[in-house]
C-alpha cells in the first residue's frame, strides 16, 4: 500500500471508529442529558476526585471552554459538585455527587460493550496487537 493511501484509509478508520463511539454513547446517555464529551469528563472526575477544568482540558486536550461548558451541564443535572481550592481561591475543585458516582459503572460498562462489539471480528492475539501499536503510536508503551 502507497503511504498517501495509507495515511488517507487510517485517517478515515480513527474517524469512523471515533463517530462511532460518539453515536454510541450518545444514545445511551441521551436520557440523562449528556452530549460529547460530558460522559469522558466524569469519568476522569471519578479517577481524579478534586481535579480542576485546566488539569481536565490538558489531560484530555479537549478546548477549556468545551470543559467549563461541560462541567456547568454536568453541575446542573446533579452529577458533579465544586469546591473552592483553598490554595488558590480562583479554582474549583471538582467532585462527583453521589449520582454521578452511581452512573460512572454504567458508563464504563458501555464503553466495555463498544469495544466488545467493534472488536468482535478479531481473534485475541489480533486484539493485543492492535492495542500495542495504538498505545506506542500515542508514545504510552
Amino acid at each position: 500500500m502507497n503511504e498517501d493511501l495509507f495515511i488517507r484509509e487510517f485517517g478515515r478508520a480513527l474517524t469512523f471508529l471515533h463517530r462511532s463511539r460518539s453515536k454510541f454513547m450518545g444514545e445511551r446517555l441521551r436520557d440523562y442529558g449528556f452530549s460529547g464529551a460530558m460522559y469522558m469528563i466524569l469519568l476522569h472526575i471519578d479517577r481524579h476526585p478534586g481535579t480542576n477544568q485546566d488539569k481536565i482540558a490538558s489531560h484530555m486536550y479537549i478546548n477549556k471552554c468545551n470543559v467549563a461548558r461541560h462541567t456547568k451541564k454536568l453541575e446542573s443535572l446533579g452529577f458533579l459538585r465544586r469546591e473552592t481550592d483553598q490554595a488558590d481561591r480562583r479554582q474549583n475543585n471538582l467532585y462527583l455527587t453521589d449520582t454521578g458516582k452511581a452512573l460512572a459503572p454504567e458508563i464504563r460498562g458501555y464503553l466495555a460493550q463498544w469495544g466488545r462489539e467493534i472488536t468482535a471480528g478479531l481473534e485475541e492475539g489480533e486484539k493485543s496487537t492492535l492495542l500495542k501499536l495504538l498505545l506506542k503510536m500515542t508514545g504510552q508503551a
